[in-house]
């Protein structure tokens, strides 16, 4: 389950950085009703752009401390002895 998290974590922080290389970040402006500098104003880029940052700002760090802490419970969980069970039927 932490590598899904971990993985889920990687691909937001992908998106957004494949968005920023190519150039959407321009095109932002739209959604505070400016034209972009470029000219050619398409408002689904701009969305696009900031969905991919709030995933890569807000979700990301969240699935990665998750999986973090699952992580670690896992490797606590696999140290601790099992717990001996009493002979049955008790005589």
């Amino acid at each position: 389950m932490s590598r899904l998290l971990s993985l889920g974590a990687a691909l937001l922080v992908s998106a957004f950085a494949a968005c920023h290389l190519l150039g959407l970040r321009e095109h932002v402006s739209v959604l505070s009703g400016t034209a972009p500098p470029g000219g050619g104003a398409d408002a689904s880029l701009g969305v696009v752009y900031a969905l991919a940052w709030f995933g890569a700002v807000v979700l990301a760090p969240i699935l990665a401390i998750a999986a973090c802490v699952l992580a670690a419970g896992d490797r606590l969980r696999s140290r601790r002895p099992a717990p001996s069970r009493p002979a049955w039927p008790p005589r």
